[in-house]
């Protein structure tokens, strides 16, 4: 980084925001916690669906949609967790890392974190057509599943790109009236494009929003639709007559739904918690930037 580029502070006392050795070692376990059972809970995931698929209790593009959740959660597991341990928690100013690799960092958790998401509304949209829409479902297969799990990852990536130029290496000069001075770098989102990252960041939280409710309404759908299914119908002996055969299969359908996002909640909720300390931190770094110029 350039002599310029470095900015001179003379009342800013950025250990602040380091949090305490006690603070640091709950945080260590816990991540470490989140880290171990992500990628057990993802990699069982990943084995179960297959084996599933291939004794015929589970369909292919359900196990397609879990498969690519699931990897999206370890790549967001494995690249997040080990660097935000290090750089957010243990060395928050005094980054090694260059710019480069710092933008290539956001830009990969960025990525995979937005594909952990629209991976769970493919998937849930795949499952409001089967059982909302059963005719159209059928006529819509093919090639459908790829598709879409493909649209989820080139979406996510599109919504990436911005922090390639948003985000890198800043460095701040520390001039106390005591002491020696202090030279402090880290990866953070760039001053000079601090609008344009701002941008981003609202532009990605909108599209997180129209996801979650998406698969909130397609959710809501289901249950509807499921709940007329298991109603019993009139007709028997004494005016009442169990479900129909044919309706078995629906209920069927029911109990799987259920399982598929009783697997999925715990999926999209690890990934979630380190992306959300991860904006966080950037935006409070910021946030102290500006509040004392």
């Amino acid at each position: 980084m350039n002599e310029g580029e470095a900015e001179i502070y003379k009342e800013k006392d950025w250990k602040d925001l380091e949090p305490n050795y006690a603070i640091k070692i709950f945080l260590t376990v816990l991540y470490s916690l989140i880290l171990l059972t992500g990628i057990v809970g993802n990699g069982v995931t990943i084995q179960v669906m297959q084996v599933l698929q291939h004794n015929g209790y589970m369909q292919k593009y359900v196990t397609d949609h879990l498969v690519s959740l699931a990897c999206s959660d370890l790549l967001v597991l494995l690249i997040g967790m080990p660097v935000e341990l290090y750089s957010a928690t243990w060395f928050p100013f005094t980054s090694t890392s260059g710019d480069a690799s710092c933008k290539i960092y956001n830009f990969l958790f960025e990525a995979c974190s937005y594909a952990t998401i629209l991976n769970v509304a493919t998937l849930s949209f795949e499952r409001y057509m089967a059982i909302c829409h059963p005719f159209r479902f059928k006529a819509l297969a093919g090639e459908r599943t790829g598709c879409l799990i493909a649209l989820a990852w080139v979406t996510s990536v599109f919504v990436a790109i911005p922090l390639l130029f948003t985000t890198g290496m800043e460095g701040h000069v520390i001039e106390p009236d005591v002491g020696p001075v202090q030279n402090l770098t880290f990866c953070t989102n760039l001053r000079e494009r601090w609008g344009v990252y701002r941008a981003s960041i609202f532009v990605a939280f909108i599209l997180y929003i129209v996801v979650l409710v998406s698969v909130g309404v397609m959710c809501r759908g289901m249950i509807l639709v499921l709940q007329k299914t298991m109603r019993p119908m009139g007709g028997g002996v004494n005016g009442a007559e169990g479900t129909p055969k044919h309706e078995s299969a629906r209920v069927k359908a029911a109990k799987k739904q259920t399982i598929l996002f009783l697997v999925e909640t715990p999926l999209w909720a690890i990934p979630l918690i380190d992306s959300t300390r991860h904006m966080l931190k950037q935006t409070i770094l910021k946030c102290y930037d500006h509040s004392n110029d």
